[in-house]
Protein backbone atom coordinates (compact mmCIF):
# COMPACT_ATOMS: atom_id res chain seq x y z
CA UNK A 1 0.00 0.00 0.00
CA UNK A 2 1.19 3.34 -0.87
CA UNK A 3 1.02 6.56 1.03
CA UNK A 4 -2.53 8.08 1.00
CA UNK A 5 -2.61 11.17 -0.78
CA UNK A 6 -5.14 14.04 -0.07
CA UNK A 7 -7.33 14.38 -3.50
CA UNK A 8 -10.14 16.87 -4.14
CA UNK A 9 -11.78 18.08 -7.22
CA UNK A 10 -11.72 14.92 -9.12
CA UNK A 11 -14.87 14.66 -10.66
CA UNK A 12 -12.74 14.94 -14.08
CA UNK A 13 -10.18 12.20 -13.14
CA UNK A 14 -12.00 9.04 -14.37
CA UNK A 15 -10.06 6.60 -12.61
CA UNK A 16 -10.68 8.28 -8.96
CA UNK A 17 -14.41 9.30 -10.13
CA UNK A 18 -14.56 5.46 -10.94
CA UNK A 19 -13.23 4.31 -7.68
CA UNK A 20 -15.29 7.02 -5.70
CA UNK A 21 -18.40 5.57 -7.54
CA UNK A 22 -17.44 2.31 -6.87
CA UNK A 23 -17.30 3.09 -2.91
CA UNK A 24 -20.81 5.16 -2.91
CA UNK A 25 -22.14 2.02 -4.25
CA UNK A 26 -21.25 -0.31 -1.75
CA UNK A 27 -21.95 2.15 0.67
CA UNK A 28 -24.88 3.90 -0.37
CA UNK A 29 -26.36 1.68 -3.01
CA UNK A 30 -26.14 3.68 -5.39
CA UNK A 31 -23.43 5.87 -7.17
CA UNK A 32 -22.75 9.29 -8.68
CA UNK A 33 -22.30 8.88 -12.64
CA UNK A 34 -25.54 10.06 -13.70
CA UNK A 35 -25.24 13.15 -11.47
CA UNK A 36 -22.00 13.88 -13.07
CA UNK A 37 -23.02 13.09 -16.71
CA UNK A 38 -25.75 15.91 -15.89
CA UNK A 39 -23.61 18.55 -15.37
CA UNK A 40 -24.87 18.53 -11.69
CA UNK A 41 -21.43 17.39 -9.81
CA UNK A 42 -20.76 21.10 -10.22
CA UNK A 43 -18.84 23.93 -8.05
CA UNK A 44 -21.10 23.68 -5.29
CA UNK A 45 -20.26 19.51 -4.90
CA UNK A 46 -16.77 19.95 -3.35
CA UNK A 47 -15.32 16.49 -2.67
CA UNK A 48 -12.73 15.73 -0.18
CA UNK A 49 -10.84 12.59 -0.15
CA UNK A 50 -8.06 10.22 0.68
CA UNK A 51 -6.81 8.28 -2.58
CA UNK A 52 -4.47 5.00 -2.15
CA UNK A 53 -2.96 5.45 -5.90
CA UNK A 54 -6.01 6.03 -8.01
CA UNK A 55 -8.65 3.83 -4.98
CA UNK A 56 -10.57 6.41 -3.17
CA UNK A 57 -10.77 5.01 0.86
CA UNK A 58 -12.43 7.54 2.21
CA UNK A 59 -14.66 10.83 1.12
CA UNK A 60 -16.44 14.10 2.79
CA UNK A 61 -18.07 16.07 0.42
CA UNK A 62 -19.30 19.67 0.94
CA UNK A 63 -22.31 21.52 -0.87
CA UNK A 64 -22.20 24.80 -0.47
CA UNK A 65 -25.83 26.92 -0.41
CA UNK A 66 -27.55 29.72 1.45
CA UNK A 67 -29.92 28.74 3.64
CA UNK A 68 -32.49 31.61 4.58
CA UNK A 69 -33.31 31.21 8.36
CA UNK A 70 -35.80 33.74 9.18
CA UNK A 71 -35.52 35.83 6.26
CA UNK A 72 -32.24 36.44 6.82
CA UNK A 73 -29.34 34.47 4.24
CA UNK A 74 -27.26 32.34 5.84
CA UNK A 75 -24.13 31.04 3.76
CA UNK A 76 -23.57 27.48 4.59
CA UNK A 77 -22.44 24.48 3.57
CA UNK A 78 -24.27 20.68 4.01
CA UNK A 79 -21.56 17.86 4.72
CA UNK A 80 -22.57 14.72 3.17
CA UNK A 81 -21.23 11.47 1.37
CA UNK A 82 -19.13 10.57 4.64
CA UNK A 83 -17.53 7.24 3.67
CA UNK A 84 -14.38 4.83 4.48
CA UNK A 85 -14.03 1.51 2.33
CA UNK A 86 -14.32 -1.33 4.79
CA UNK A 87 -10.47 -2.07 4.20
CA UNK A 88 -9.40 1.41 5.47
CA UNK A 89 -11.65 1.60 8.90
CA UNK A 90 -10.23 2.04 12.10
CA UNK A 91 -7.88 4.96 10.87
CA UNK A 92 -9.77 7.71 11.70
CA UNK A 93 -9.88 8.55 8.01
CA UNK A 94 -13.13 9.79 7.92
CA UNK A 95 -12.51 11.96 11.13
CA UNK A 96 -9.42 13.97 9.84
CA UNK A 97 -11.48 14.88 6.29
CA UNK A 98 -14.09 15.89 8.43
CA UNK A 99 -12.05 18.16 10.79
CA UNK A 100 -9.79 19.42 8.09
CA UNK A 101 -13.65 20.58 6.41
CA UNK A 102 -15.11 22.28 9.30
CA UNK A 103 -11.52 23.87 9.80
CA UNK A 104 -12.00 25.23 6.09
CA UNK A 105 -14.88 26.25 5.87
CA UNK A 106 -15.79 27.47 9.27
CA UNK A 107 -14.64 31.36 9.16
CA UNK A 108 -16.30 31.60 5.74
CA UNK A 109 -19.56 30.14 6.81
CA UNK A 110 -22.37 30.92 9.19
CA UNK A 111 -23.52 27.56 9.41
CA UNK A 112 -22.30 24.16 8.95
CA UNK A 113 -24.72 20.86 9.38
CA UNK A 114 -24.91 17.36 8.16
CA UNK A 115 -27.62 14.58 8.94
CA UNK A 116 -26.46 11.15 10.46
CA UNK A 117 -27.43 8.27 10.11
CA UNK A 118 -28.69 6.36 12.18
CA UNK A 119 -25.61 4.56 15.00
CA UNK A 120 -23.23 7.49 14.16
CA UNK A 121 -24.47 10.25 16.49
CA UNK A 122 -21.22 9.61 18.81
CA UNK A 123 -18.81 10.20 15.80
CA UNK A 124 -20.01 13.62 15.05
CA UNK A 125 -20.40 14.32 18.62
CA UNK A 126 -16.82 14.50 19.17
CA UNK A 127 -16.46 17.11 16.48
CA UNK A 128 -17.91 19.60 18.18
CA UNK A 129 -21.43 19.08 16.39
CA UNK A 130 -24.76 19.44 18.16
CA UNK A 131 -27.43 17.63 17.80
CA UNK A 132 -30.99 19.43 16.85
CA UNK A 133 -34.25 17.81 16.56
CA UNK A 134 -36.38 19.23 13.51
CA UNK A 135 -40.31 18.72 13.49
CA UNK A 136 -42.84 17.22 11.48
CA UNK A 137 -45.87 19.26 9.66
CA UNK A 138 -48.89 18.57 8.84
CA UNK A 139 -52.67 19.18 7.81
CA UNK A 140 -55.68 16.83 7.76
CA UNK A 141 -57.86 17.15 4.52
CA UNK A 142 -61.54 17.56 4.18
CA UNK A 143 -63.46 15.80 1.43
CA UNK A 144 -64.52 18.52 -0.04
CA UNK A 145 -64.98 17.99 -3.94
CA UNK A 146 -62.99 20.22 -5.68
CA UNK A 147 -62.07 21.38 -9.17
CA UNK A 148 -58.48 20.09 -9.96
CA UNK A 149 -56.33 23.05 -11.70
CA UNK A 150 -54.73 22.62 -14.80
CA UNK A 151 -51.65 21.31 -15.22
CA UNK A 152 -48.54 19.72 -16.82
CA UNK A 153 -46.36 16.85 -15.58
CA UNK A 154 -43.07 17.32 -15.93
CA UNK A 155 -40.43 13.91 -16.56
CA UNK A 156 -36.72 15.73 -15.86
CA UNK A 157 -35.03 12.40 -16.37
CA UNK A 158 -36.81 11.30 -20.12
CA UNK A 159 -37.27 14.82 -20.99
CA UNK A 160 -33.88 17.49 -20.62
CA UNK A 161 -35.68 20.31 -21.22
CA UNK A 162 -38.17 19.35 -18.56
CA UNK A 163 -34.87 19.28 -16.00
CA UNK A 164 -33.66 22.67 -17.08
CA UNK A 165 -36.58 23.82 -16.54
CA UNK A 166 -37.18 22.73 -13.15
CA UNK A 167 -33.52 24.14 -12.18
CA UNK A 168 -34.36 27.29 -14.06
CA UNK A 169 -37.56 27.71 -11.84
CA UNK A 170 -35.71 26.89 -8.49
CA UNK A 171 -32.81 28.74 -9.36
CA UNK A 172 -35.49 31.55 -9.52
CA UNK A 173 -37.77 31.01 -6.59
CA UNK A 174 -39.15 32.80 -4.02
CA UNK A 175 -38.31 31.27 -0.22
CA UNK A 176 -41.53 30.11 0.29
CA UNK A 177 -40.73 29.74 4.13
CA UNK A 178 -39.83 32.27 6.34
CA UNK A 179 -38.64 30.25 8.76
CA UNK A 180 -36.29 28.11 7.30
CA UNK A 181 -35.83 27.68 3.50
CA UNK A 182 -32.91 26.86 1.25
CA UNK A 183 -31.25 28.11 -1.86
CA UNK A 184 -28.62 27.61 -4.34
CA UNK A 185 -29.09 23.95 -4.14
CA UNK A 186 -29.93 22.74 -7.90
CA UNK A 187 -27.38 20.24 -7.69
CA UNK A 188 -29.24 18.45 -4.88
CA UNK A 189 -32.75 19.23 -6.15
CA UNK A 190 -31.42 17.88 -9.58
CA UNK A 191 -29.94 14.14 -7.79
CA UNK A 192 -33.42 14.09 -6.18
CA UNK A 193 -34.47 14.09 -9.40
CA UNK A 194 -32.49 11.67 -11.11
CA UNK A 195 -32.34 8.79 -8.17
CA UNK A 196 -35.63 9.09 -6.78
CA UNK A 197 -38.34 7.38 -9.56
CA UNK A 198 -41.65 7.60 -7.31
CA UNK A 199 -41.31 11.82 -7.27
CA UNK A 200 -43.30 13.59 -9.07
CA UNK A 201 -43.03 16.84 -10.70
CA UNK A 202 -46.12 18.73 -11.93
CA UNK A 203 -46.47 22.58 -13.86
CA UNK A 204 -49.38 24.10 -12.53
CA UNK A 205 -50.54 26.50 -15.03
CA UNK A 206 -52.42 29.25 -12.05
CA UNK A 207 -50.47 30.34 -10.08
CA UNK A 208 -47.27 29.56 -12.04
CA UNK A 209 -45.58 26.89 -9.95
CA UNK A 210 -43.74 23.22 -9.52
CA UNK A 211 -45.43 20.84 -6.78
CA UNK A 212 -42.67 18.15 -6.68
CA UNK A 213 -44.54 15.28 -4.38
CA UNK A 214 -45.53 11.84 -3.62
CA UNK A 215 -48.92 9.97 -3.12
CA UNK A 216 -48.35 7.44 -0.76
CA UNK A 217 -52.26 5.77 0.05
CA UNK A 218 -54.12 8.69 1.61
CA UNK A 219 -51.20 10.72 2.33
CA UNK A 220 -50.08 13.53 0.03
CA UNK A 221 -46.20 14.22 0.77
CA UNK A 222 -45.51 17.99 -0.42
CA UNK A 223 -41.53 18.29 -0.81
CA UNK A 224 -41.39 21.15 -2.86
CA UNK A 225 -43.68 24.03 -3.93
CA UNK A 226 -41.34 26.45 -6.80
CA UNK A 227 -42.97 29.72 -7.48
CA UNK A 228 -41.26 33.46 -8.53
CA UNK A 229 -43.98 34.79 -6.20
CA UNK A 230 -45.30 33.79 -2.26
CA UNK A 231 -47.84 31.10 -2.87
CA UNK A 232 -51.20 30.65 -0.44
CA UNK A 233 -52.17 27.76 0.44
CA UNK A 234 -55.70 28.22 -0.99
CA UNK A 235 -53.47 28.55 -4.46
CA UNK A 236 -52.91 24.42 -4.60
CA UNK A 237 -54.57 23.08 -2.45
CA UNK A 238 -56.89 22.01 -5.02
CA UNK A 239 -54.15 20.10 -6.46
CA UNK A 240 -52.31 18.64 -3.44
CA UNK A 241 -55.92 17.71 -1.45
CA UNK A 242 -57.13 15.17 -4.62
CA UNK A 243 -59.32 13.24 -4.22
CA UNK A 244 -58.78 10.20 -1.51
CA UNK A 245 -56.72 12.50 0.05
CA UNK A 246 -57.21 12.16 3.75
CA UNK A 247 -53.80 14.49 4.73
CA UNK A 248 -50.68 16.07 3.62
CA UNK A 249 -46.97 16.17 5.35
CA UNK A 250 -44.88 18.48 4.62
CA UNK A 251 -41.41 18.04 3.66
CA UNK A 252 -40.24 21.61 4.30
CA UNK A 253 -41.22 24.40 7.04
CA UNK A 254 -44.83 25.34 5.49
CA UNK A 255 -45.10 29.17 6.33
CA UNK A 256 -48.09 29.88 3.74
CA UNK A 257 -50.03 32.85 5.02
CA UNK A 258 -53.42 31.11 5.62
CA UNK A 259 -52.65 28.26 6.61
CA UNK A 260 -51.54 26.70 10.17
CA UNK A 261 -50.52 23.09 10.39
CA UNK A 262 -50.20 20.60 12.97
CA UNK A 263 -46.42 20.52 14.17
CA UNK A 264 -45.18 17.19 15.34
CA UNK A 265 -42.01 15.37 17.10
CA UNK A 266 -40.16 13.66 13.80
CA UNK A 267 -39.51 10.19 14.55
CA UNK A 268 -38.29 8.66 11.45
CA UNK A 269 -34.92 11.24 10.32
CA UNK A 270 -31.56 11.33 10.26
CA UNK A 271 -30.01 13.00 13.21
CA UNK A 272 -29.62 16.95 12.30
CA UNK A 273 -25.93 18.03 13.58
CA UNK A 274 -24.94 21.90 13.21
CA UNK A 275 -22.52 24.11 14.85
CA UNK A 276 -24.58 26.85 15.85
CA UNK A 277 -27.77 25.76 16.90
CA UNK A 278 -28.83 29.11 18.23
CA UNK A 279 -29.51 30.29 14.95
CA UNK A 280 -32.45 27.77 14.06
CA UNK A 281 -36.00 28.48 14.96
CA UNK A 282 -37.90 26.26 17.40
CA UNK A 283 -39.62 24.67 15.15
CA UNK A 284 -38.52 23.49 12.28
CA UNK A 285 -37.34 21.06 9.08
CA UNK A 286 -35.00 21.19 6.63
CA UNK A 287 -36.06 20.33 3.00
CA UNK A 288 -35.91 16.58 2.01
CA UNK A 289 -35.16 17.92 -1.08
CA UNK A 290 -31.97 19.91 0.02
CA UNK A 291 -30.28 16.92 1.28
CA UNK A 292 -26.92 16.11 0.07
Amino acid sequence: MTALQAVTAFAHKQDLRKSFNKLAKKTFGFDFEALYKSGLWNERYHTHAFADDTHIVANVSVSVITVHIQKVKRRAIQIGTVMTDPAYQQQGLATQLLQRVIKQYEAETDLIYLFARPGTESFYDKLGLTAVEEKLFSIPVSQIQRLVPDYRKLTPTANPQDMVVLLDRYGKRYPQSHLLDVSDGQHILGFHTLYDPDLEIIELLEPEALLLYKRIGQTMHLYEVISQSRISWQQIESYVAQPGITDVIFHFTPTFPDLEPYVHQHTERDALYVNKPELLPADFQFPELSHA
